[in-house]
């Protein structure tokens, strides 16, 4: 069964390479970020940001988590993937398969950025794996 945990989380670094790509502006950034709440911890971001325009952008990006939730401590890495066209957003976070560590061994799940720096994992562990 899914479990679900929410965190508040504060942006401690953020820092791009502005530069053009084929007419278009591109973005390679890295960022570190802090978790507060029921899951609680750090990462660290590589993202390539995409702008077409002003109302197309896309990203893609990487994020190890090293956290505590439920009573398990481990890391794991979040695949991020996300595009905007004017007003028509898309974002999906998923938890790389076989990417936990510790306690988190076997975690599978997706992830959502709530407004106001919230962060909401659904997930679940594979049988066996710590509970």
């Amino acid at each position: 069964m899914s479990r679900r945990v929410t965190s508040a989380f504060t942006i401690d670094r953020w820092e791009g390479e502005p530069g053009d790509w084929h007419g278009a502006q591109l973005q390679r950034t890295q960022a570190a970020k802090t978790f507060t709440g029921e899951l609680s911890g750090s990462s660290a971001l590589e993202a390539v940001m995409l702008g077409v325009g002003e109302d197309v952008s896309a990203y893609v990006a990487v994020e190890r988590l090293e956290v505590e939730f439920d009573g398990l401590k481990g890391s794991f890495c979040l695949l991020h993937s996300a595009t905007a066209n004017g007003d028509d957003n898309e974002m999906t976070l998923t938890i790389l398969p076989g990417s936990g560590t510790g306690d988190l061994v076997g975690l599978s799940g997706t992830a959502e950025i709530l407004p106001g720096h919230e962060f909401a994992l659904v997930y679940d562990l594979a049988e066996g794996a710590a509970v």
